[in-house]
């Protein structure tokens, strides 16, 4: 039987370390709210891929598009009596220059009359949506040591992803983060 030299557990010991480390879930996000599971409606930002982005040059940055009113969605009240199980509804808000909402897409590819009654809940509310305009802004150097700017409106879209469910039959509405 051959005896490990005290340097080679050593090197074990922590190499055994840090793969337990390695393989460890991370934690979860302190800013990811937890699910609703109060029989709320809850809605989340469904993050884009890039290329569904701005595609911003390096002399501009943008901001606002920050949501300002969001009322929730309602449980659409000829369904309550069905107790369905939750459901997931997806869509996409168009916003304008000025920061209303333009137009309520629906991300699911469905058609399950219940599940568009689930859809046009959250047409209605999105709808009533408003943001801060998301303004873009370009620097100019003249060359001379002189920076202008021009800020010009954009239209953006978000995507979200609101959660229908009962409790006990009964839905309590409220939007996310």
């Amino acid at each position: 039987m051959a005896v490990a030299s005290p340097f080679a557990r050593s090197v074990a010991l922590l190499g055994a370390g840090f793969l337990a480390a390695c393989a460890a879930s991370p934690p979860p996000r302190a800013d990811t709210p937890p699910p609703a599971k109060d029989g709320a409606v809850s809605v989340d930002l469904i993050p884009t891929s890039a290329s569904g982005q701005y595609k911003l040059k390096t002399s501009e940055h943008a901001f606002g598009a920050q949501p300002i009113e969001r009322p929730p969605p309602a449980y659409p009240a000829a369904l309550i009596a069905a107790g369905l199980p939750p459901v997931v509804v997806r869509v996409k808000a168009i916003i304008g220059e000025n920061g209303t909402v333009t137009d309520v897409r629906s991300l699911d590819a469905t058609t399950d009359p219940r599940h568009a009654a689930f859809v046009a809940a959250c047409r209605d509310a999105v709808a009533r949506w408003t943001y801060s305009p998301m303004v873009v802004v370009e620097e100019f150097d003249d060359g001379k040591g002189n920076i202008s700017q021009v800020r010009t409106p954009k239209a953006f879209s978000q995507d979200y992803a609101f959660r229908f469910e009962l409790v006990e039959g009964k839905p309590t509405v409220s939007a996310g983060p």
